[in-house]
C-alpha cells in the first residue's frame, strides 16, 4: 500500500527528529525525505512541531490498547498475562521512535510527555482491573492488585527499554522467550503468596 502524503511527511519527521534532535531536523531535511516540497509539508502541517503533534495524534494507542485487552481475555492466568504482553510489547514497538524522542525531547511537546507517561498508568489500571476480576472470580488468591500491577508493569516496560535501548543485551532474550520466563516465574510469586496484603 502506498504512504499517503502525510503520512510520508509524518515518519520522516520522525526519523530526523530521533536522528538529529528537534532542533537539528529541518523542514527542507523532512521534505526531502518525504520525497515532496516544503510547500507541501507547510500546507498540511503549518510548522515542524505539526508534524510531530499529527504523529502523536495518530500514533496514540492507550484506547486501542484497552478494546484489544478487554476482547481477547480468556480469564487464564498463563494465557491472559502472555497474550498482554504480547500485546503491550507490540503497541510499545509501532511506538519505539515516538517514545525514545519523547526521552530526548522532554518538555518541548508537552502532548506528547502526557501520552507517553499516560501509557504505563493505563496499562497499570487495566492490568490491576484483571487482577481484581481474577480475585472476584475465585481463579487466583487475594493479594495486592496495585503492588502487583506495578511489579508487571515495570518487568514490561523495562524489556522494552532494553531492547530499544541496550541491544546486544537482549539479542538473547526473544518475546517469547521473555514471556515463558518471566510470566510463569510472575504468576508463581502470585500463587505462592497468597498471604500478601490486599488492602
Amino acid at each position: 500500500m502506498t504512504q499517503s502524503t502525510q503520512d510520508r511527511i509524518i515518519n520522516a519527521a520522525i526519523e530526523l527528529v530521533k536522528e538529529k534532535g528537534f532542533v537539528g531536523a529541518t523542514t527542507r531535511e523532512i521534505a526531502k525525505r518525504a520525497q515532496v516540497n516544503e510547500v507541501t509539508l507547510f500546507r498540511h502541517f503549518g510548522n515542524k512541531k505539526g508534524i510531530i503533534e499529527a504523529a502523536i495524534e495518530k500514533l496514540s494507542f492507550v484506547n486501542s490498547l484497552s478494546v484489544s485487552l478487554s476482547e481477547d481475555v480468556v480469564w487464564d492466568l498463563t494465557k491472559d498475562l502472555s497474550m498482554i504482553v504480547k500485546i503491550y510489547q507490540t503497541k510499545l514497538e509501532e511506538k519505539r521512535d515516538l517514545i525514545l524522542i519523547s526521552f530526548k525531547e522532554a518538555g518541548r511537546f508537552p502532548e506528547l510527555d502526557q501520552m507517553i507517561s499516560g501509557l504505563p498508568m493505563k496499562y497499570k489500571e487495566m492490568i490491576m482491573d484483571y487482577f481484581q476480576t481474577m480475585i472476584q472470580k475465585g481463579k487466583v488468591p487475594p493479594f495486592n492488585v496495585e503492588i502487583a500491577a506495578t511489579n508487571f508493569l515495570f518487568l514490561n516496560f523495562g524489556y522494552f527499554m532494553l531492547k530499544s535501548r541496550l541491544n546486544p543485551l537482549a539479542e538473547d532474550m526473544s518475546l517469547d522467550k521473555f514471556i515463558n520466563q518471566n510470566v510463569a516465574q510472575f504468576i508463581d510469586s502470585l500463587q505462592g503468596e497468597p498471604s500478601i496484603n490486599s488492602d
